[in-house]
């Protein structure tokens, strides 16, 4: 003090007596800031050393205004771990304010670092974390700092670092610019500052980063040259870059996180001390370091207002205290399950507009919404998060929130913000979202704001805010939607114009390999336990999986998990808090009546609930969110979630009476009756407890299954009927044996079910006429069963009934009648009558469904195939594919087995591509029965020569191989022995037991054209086996004795092949000239019918 001027002396005096009159005694100045002292002092009262900070005499009001505002924030941020506490606030009785505070003896960081030396780079992360969040923490009431320099930042008896003078002790008349006063000291003032600009959250993070730089290296950034004068220092500083640390040896991540807080532009630094603080911490886990707390406020506290007033003008409301929680995503106590695959949806559509996830309740949308934020965090982005709730259905109040949500990344944009929330209070939407776009954009910065629960919006005046952002923001706003409803989101002019990236239940669903992730993760992972039933059990819903490991953890036994989950009570419970304790009696009424049914429409939902207006109910529930999802190629279809869906049932069984549940049953099975729709329809009239009536469906609606080849549906129909209700419907009892044949199931029970169909015609009351025609009926069923089996003794006589008296009977009956007369006619090599045939049943085959007219045109182009009639084959298959496929779909029954002969001929035709585009799928085939042996050959067989053809020799061999499994299973002696033909064909031998069978000599007058066929594919590969066998001259004699069996008048196609083969044998015996004499008729006529390929095959004896 005897350094002071004496006037100076005197005042110093006089505040030391004020002081001692407050109670604080033996006041030390310790020191002495624009317009301040500190002093040491020791507090009797408490037994304590303080500090006091006294303002001096000659403040302004201004400056006094400033003290008194600041002083108040300060005692908000008491408690936080690093930022000095206030004790006390009080004036002296000269008019001096004061603060007391504590005493820290170890002084400043300053003073540690000139006393020490400079801090190690990992001391350096524990510091910036630790003071970014006692700076984020004064953001957060509106506090800027001003002036973060090491002379600031006090350190405690334990060591933390402590944030002091919040620019309460400023020079009054320090150096100006045109823009006002420069408050802080210029070594960690940030460059804009410098310029004239207002202090900002950005020029404090600059100060911290400016700390950073010298407690790291001892020394400023930007130190003052010898004679630099003050005005040309803050030019260099405002125009140089930060020094490059690394070349101290500083890692990389530390050095670039410091250039980053220190960049030139504002907007180019961290968004707000929290991010700063984060990255650091991001730094230490990097480097397997202790991480240190990010010290932020646990709950919300009133924010001191920034604007010139402190009172809402007249006509605004102002929104309720909120919790910060709001402003945050939820954390949970587990490690979110990271799932790559929508991750990098988001990545996908990270520049566009909207990202919108939606789903119903408990699908993960908000945890993939955080996970996302943290990403985009991490990455150096900024994020502001806003939880909707029904506060923000008042538009005002969630602007008000949108601007809090801002204020995290973006202090210095929420401020303006809010200026115009005050400023414009009778149009405050299009101002606040007009300047949220403009600002960022204007300034190069990108925001991704993302609003949670979105669909507790239903206001129209904040559902146009939205609206708003959508249509005119850009893509420094990308928006991230989370919603159980799409209800009023213009996502059709978003989608049209690539603006949007859509997360829908769907791709929410965890599929098997992300659910044993899961599991393993949580270490529950029994190797009992089927992952895929336990998918499809909780449809891939993060709450029931959630739900299936915490049972598992509890000791639940695997095997028992899918049934207790569907009838879990914390399932019903969720739901009923979740979702239906939300929604009026009215939709929750709707919801358990149409739950009684697996999938719905609008018509179905009519019929159960009595509403006209249920299909737009359908669509609303869809958009909330309501568990129910579109299904199907033409999305009419609606289904409920499965576990929901066993939840509203239980629901309705709970509180309605069964009759009135039987009666929805009943309109159900109705309502499908009526549509064509004979499966559900059964399982409702068995629901309702009716077996009969569900018989009664049966028999009414299965011949159109039966017409459409829908045989294995049909079977599953029938299986689904009680053997009590069917054993006296004969008709019944005809379809299975119908339905089992057709397949090619195991004979017996076909043969059971036409034993029944005989018990049931002696109980039936059916008049003798009626029996009669159901025996005529039961002969065409067999039949059938006969030419399957390449058996033809019996079809004449199996046919007789029908056949004579054709209209007596249903279309469908006399169609196949007359489809089953013309295959037998071409195994008898009449091809003639079966073109015939087929030209006369064509109107019972107009008058029938599809099946059966797709088998008649394979029966006519088979036909026209042996005659060589080329174009008349090729166009009939070809109807026969357009007619299944337009009809039944391309992967019908029908369009396999048309598929299969039409991919055969294109072969022979030397259009490979183009029959191995149809190329028969033998498994799926054989699954549905192969039906007739000649489209067996083309499956199993003349296929597998395509293959090998294409060069895939394995999947050939498969294939011949399941073929003859087939053959041999089947008792099909015609395809096996077109098996072996093809095997010795492409050169995979056979056995030489077959091969010592195959060569014994043989009759080729078989007893009916099937033997003749087997016997003549037999002795083509006899004579091909003796070739290989180097015994020419008895492979030329019965390759004549081959060709001459065959009369090319009835067999054109048959004939020419016998013959050029012949050519063949006789040209690998040495005889070239007789080889060509034989070969050249029989080859022009091949190329003249266009079958270059087989005349290629014909005149090819020994495999390449």
């Amino acid at each position: 003090m005897a350094d002071l001027p004496p006037t100076q002396r005197n005042r110093v005096a006089g505040i030391i007596a004020e002081l001692n009159t407050e109670g604080f005694e033996q006041a030390e100045e310790i020191g002495r800031g624009g317009f301040g002292v500190v002093y040491r002092c020791i507090q009797p009262d408490l037994n304590r050393v303080v500090a006091l900070k006294v303002l001096t005499s000659d403040l302004t009001a201004e400056n006094l205004q400033r003290f008194l505002r600041e002083q108040r924030a300060m005692g908000q941020l008491s408690g936080h771990p690093h930022i000095v506490d206030v004790f006390q606030v009080g004036t002296t009785t000269g008019g001096h304010p004061y603060l007391v505070m504590p005493y820290h003896a170890h002084g400043s960081l300053e003073r540690r670092i000139r006393d020490s030396g400079p801090l190690a780079w990992t001391e350096i992360l524990a510091l910036g974390v630790k003071i970014s969040g006692a700076l984020e923490a004064a953001h957060r009431v509106g506090t800027l700092h001003r002036d973060v320099k090491p002379g600031n930042i006090l350190l405690t008896d334990y060591g933390e670092p402590q944030l002091s003078d919040f620019g309460i002790a400023r020079p009054a008349g320090d150096f100006q610019t045109a823009a006002g006063i420069i408050t802080g000291s210029p070594a960690f003032t940030a460059p804009e500052i410098l310029e004239g600009e207002a202090p900002t959250v950005a020029s404090d993070i600059y100060g911290l980063g400016a700390t950073l730089f010298c407690a790291l290296t001892g020394h400023v950034a930007y130190e003052r040259r010898e004679g630099e004068q003050v005005l040309a220092h803050f030019l260099r500083v405002a125009a140089q870059p930060v020094p490059d640390l690394r070349h101290q040896g500083i890692p990389e991540d530390v050095s670039a996180a410091i250039e980053q807080a220190m960049a030139r532009r504002p907007a180019e630094r961290f968004d707000a001390a929290a991010a700063l603080g984060e990255h650091l911490r991001s730094i230490q886990r990097r480097h397997d370091l202790p991480v240190d707390e990010l010290p932020l406020p646990p709950a919300s506290t009133p924010r001191i207002a920034t604007a010139s007033h402190s009172t809402h003008p007249r006509g605004r409301s102002t929104a309720p205290p909120t919790p910060t929680t709001k402003y945050r995503p939820p954390t949970s106590a587990r490690s979110p399950i990271i799932r790559k695959r929508l991750l990098d949806l988001l990545r996908s559509g990270a520049g566009k507009r909207l990202t919108l996830i939606h789903a119903p309740s408990g699908f993960g949308k908000t945890t993939l919404a955080a996970r996302w934020r943290d990403e985009v965090c991490e990455a150096g982005g900024a994020v502001a998060w806003l939880t909707v709730d029904s506060d923000d259905d008042n538009a005002v109040w969630f602007l008000e929130h949108l601007v809090e949500a801002v204020r995290l990344p973006r202090p210095a944009l929420a401020a303006t913000l809010e200026h115009l929330l005050e400023q414009y209070p009778d149009d405050p939407t299009r101002h606040v979202l007009t300047a949220l776009i403009n600002r960022l954009h204007g300034a190069d910065d990108r925001l991704t704001l993302v609003l949670d629960d979105w669909q507790r919006v239903t206001a129209p005046d904040t559902v146009a805010a939205l609206r708003f952002l959508l249509e005119h923001g850009c893509h420094h706003l990308p928006l991230v939607l989370t919603s159980t409803s799409t209800a009023d989101l213009p996502l059709s002019r978003l989608r049209l114009s690539g603006e949007l990236v859509e997360i829908d239940t769907d791709a929410l669903r965890f599929d098997a390999d992300e659910v044993r992730a899961l599991l393993a993760e949580a270490g529950c992972l029994p190797p009992v336990l089927d992952i895929d039933a336990l998918t499809h059990t909780t449809d891939g819903w993060a709450v029931a999986l959630q739900l299936a490991v915490l049972s598992l953890r509890a000791g639940d036994d695997p095997a028992q998990l899918l049934t207790a989950l569907t009838e879990h009570a914390d399932i019903g419970d969720y739901l009923a808090e979740n979702v239906l304790d939300g929604l009026d009696r009215a939709t929750v009424e709707f919801l358990t009546t149409t739950a009684v049914c697996d999938r719905l429409c609008g018509g179905l939902a009519t019929a159960l609930t009595g509403s006209e207006d249920a299909a737009a109910t359908l669509d609303d529930i869809e958009h909330r969110g309501l568990f129910l999802e579109r299904v199907g190629p033409d999305r009419q279809w609606y289904r409920y979630h499965q576990l929901f869906a066993g939840y509203l049932r239980r629901r309705l069984e709970r509180d309605r009476p069964a009759h009135e549940i039987d009666a929805l049953h009943l309109r159900a099975a109705a309502w499908f009756a009526r549509h064509d729709l004979l499966n559900e329809a059964v399982d409702h009239a068995l629901a309702a407890g009716d077996p009969e009536h569900a018989v009664e469906l049966v028999e009414q609606g299965a011949t159109d299954l039966l017409e459409h080849a829908k045989m294995t549906t049909l079977l599953g129909i029938l299986a689904k009927l009680p053997a009590s209700a069917i054993a006296s419907r004969p008709r019944i009892q005809l379809w299975i044996a119908w339905v089992n044949l057709v397949l090619r199931r195991p004979s017996t029970p076909a043969a059971v079910a036409l034993e029944r169909f005989t018990a049931a015609l002696d109980q039936t009351s059916a008049s003798a006429a009626e029996i009669a025609d159901l025996r005529a009926e039961a002969a065409v069923i067999d039949s059938v069963a006969e030419v399957f089996n390449d058996r033809l003794d019996k079809i004449d006589r199996l046919l007789a009934d029908v056949l004579s008296r054709p209209d007596d009977f249903p279309p469908r009956v006399t169609g196949v009648a007359g489809n089953i007369d013309a295959f037998a006619s071409i195994y008898r090599f009449d091809f003639d009558a079966a073109r015939r045939r087929q030209r006369w049943v064509t109107p019972y085959h107009e008058a029938t469904g599809p099946f059966v007219r797709v088998y008649g045109r394979c029966a006519t182009a088979i036909a026209a195939r042996e005659q060589l009639d080329i174009p008349a084959a090729f166009a009939a298959f070809e109807a026969a594919l357009e007619l299944a496929t337009e009809t039944m779909g391309p992967r019908s029954h029908a369009a396999r087995i048309a598929g299969a002969l039409l991919s055969e001929l294109r072969y022979y035709s030397g259009d490979l591509d183009g029959a191995l585009r149809l190329l028969p799928d033998y498994r799926e085939l054989a699954a549905e029965g192969g039906g007739l042996v000649d489209v067996m050959i083309a499956t199993y067989a003349t296929a597998a020569r395509i293959e090998a053809a294409h060069g895939d020799l394995d999947a050939a061999v498969l294939r011949l191989a399941e073929g003859m499994r087939q053959a041999e299973q089947l008792g099909l002696a015609r395809l096996a022995a077109r098996l072996r033909n093809e095997r010795i064909r492409l050169g995979f031998g056979v056995p030489e037991t077959s091969a010592r069978q195959l060569l014994r000599p043989r009759s080729l007058d078989g007893a009916d054209g099937i033997a003749t066929i087997t016997a003549e594919l037999d002795e083509d590969s006899a004579i091909r086996l003796l070739l290989l066998r180097h015994r020419g001259d008895d492979a030329t004699a019965r390759a004549r004795a081959l060709a001459a069996a065959i009369d090319p008048g009835r067999r054109p196609l048959a004939a020419m092949g016998a013959t050029l083969l012949l050519s063949a044998v006789v040209r690998a015996t040495g005889d070239v000239d007789e080889a060509e004499q034989i070969r050249a008729p029989a080859a022009a006529r091949c190329l003249e019918s266009g079958l270059s390929q087989f005349l290629l095959d014909s005149t090819t004896v020994l495999p390449s």
